[in-house]
């Protein structure tokens, strides 16, 4: 498989141009491509051959702050949220 392809069994068609994970467009969403449990440990299966978005999302932004979309899904996840990085 090519670096950068999403294996298609692992997708679902969302309308005619754009697809998605499975699982990710259901009301409480977990990628079917993500292992283990939030909170302790989690992976992403196919890490190497991961979709644009997931490429995409940043944890920090560049001046070392927590992106606001992560602590968002941290919060969501009853997680404690991040502190900022030290640059």
């Amino acid at each position: 498989m090519p670096f950068g392809m999403v294996p298609a069994d692992l997708t679902e068609k969302l309308n005619e141009t754009r697809a998605c994970m499975k699982g990710t467009n259901q009301k409480n969403p977990r990628c079917i491509a993500l292992t283990g449990e939030i909170g302790k440990r989690v992976a992403c299966s196919i890490y190497e051959n991961r979709p644009s978005p997931c490429r995409e999302f940043n944890i920090y932004s560049a001046d070392g702050e927590p992106s606001p979309d992560c602590q968002k899904l941290r919060e969501l996840n009853n997680l404690p949220p991040l502190k900022p990085k030290l640059i």
